[in-house]
């Protein structure tokens, strides 16, 4: 009965365990790289849809600037939850190619909303207890970026296999030989 009990209780935590982004440089610098263009004082306002937390992370990503995401996103209608959560790939709205060129680099539907409002579970545990963000707050977002861009960039590490590293180099050390 305990053991059923048990297993019962795993289940339940595993369904209620959400993914984060898949790891990837392309990712982690565009993290990083949005937090330094929303510290740019005239490259953010969470209002608007094309330069709020997730409207900077979309410009970095699509090389569209924040008037074209914005223009795209009025034509769907709703913030960046409510546009993930309606994302057809092939709708034909502009924003939606912009959503699939963000999950392209990484990112989960889940993302969208945990970015526009600062909630990701993991990554506000990384921050440590007591931290209370505010979604439009400039320096909240800035420092919610740059630990998922950790986060993922830990991540990554643990994915590389040094072994497999090391038989690529040595297979380049031998194609350059034949070379030479």
């Amino acid at each position: 009965m305990m053991k059923k009990m048990l297993i019962y209780i795993i289940r339940c935590s595993i369904k209620n365990i959400k993914v984060m982004a898949r790891p990837s440089l392309r990712l982690i610098e565009a993290l990083r790289t949005a937090a330094k263009q929303i510290g740019n004082k005239t490259n953010y306002n969470w209002k608007d849809i094309g330069s709020c937390n997730c409207g900077n992370l979309a410009q970095v990503l699509t090389g569209l600037d924040k008037k074209q995401i914005t223009k795209f996103g009025i034509k769907k209608h709703g913030d960046w939850d409510m546009l993930s959560r309606l994302f057809r790939k092939e709708s034909g709205y502009e924003i939606d190619e912009v959503i699939a060129v963000m999950l392209d680099a990484g990112l989960i539907l889940d993302d969208f909303a945990n970015l526009e409002n600062l909630t990701d579970r993991r990554i506000l545990m990384r921050m440590g207890e007591n931290v209370y963000l505010k979604r439009d707050k400039r320096e909240d977002v800035i420092l919610y970026l740059n630990t998922w861009a950790s986060i993922l960039e830990e991540e990554l590490l643990k994915e590389i296999n040094i072994h497999d590293a090391e038989s690529v180099l040595s297979e380049g050390e031998k194609e350059k030989e034949l070379t030479e």
